[in-house]
């Protein structure tokens, strides 16, 4: 049978605030994740798939997609002739 390898991981050393620390614990003992490296792991998946999620960048996306771009083209129009 081959060999199955999940991702390359490395370890890193973190110093945990207390207060965060009990609820990584509380977390663990209610069976919401296996163990710290879950929950940090988790966390830090989280941070950086939504850094960037912000709703300005989010806005800017829409309206600079196809749709966004009718909708802004068609509120000039309107406001043009709003002014005749």
């Amino acid at each position: 049978m081959p060999v199955i390898k999940g991702k390359p991981k490395e370890q890193i050393s973190y110093k945990c605030p207390h207060d965060l620390l009990l609820k990584i614990n509380a977390s663990i003992e209610n069976g919401e994740y296996a163990s710290r490296n879950d929950i940090i792991t988790a966390a830090l998946r989280s941070f950086f798939e939504n850094h960037y999620n912000t709703p300005k960048n989010q806005a800017m996306e829409w309206l600079t997609s196809d749709e966004g771009e009718k909708w802004i083209k068609n509120l000039i129009t309107k406001t043009i002739e709003k002014k005749r």
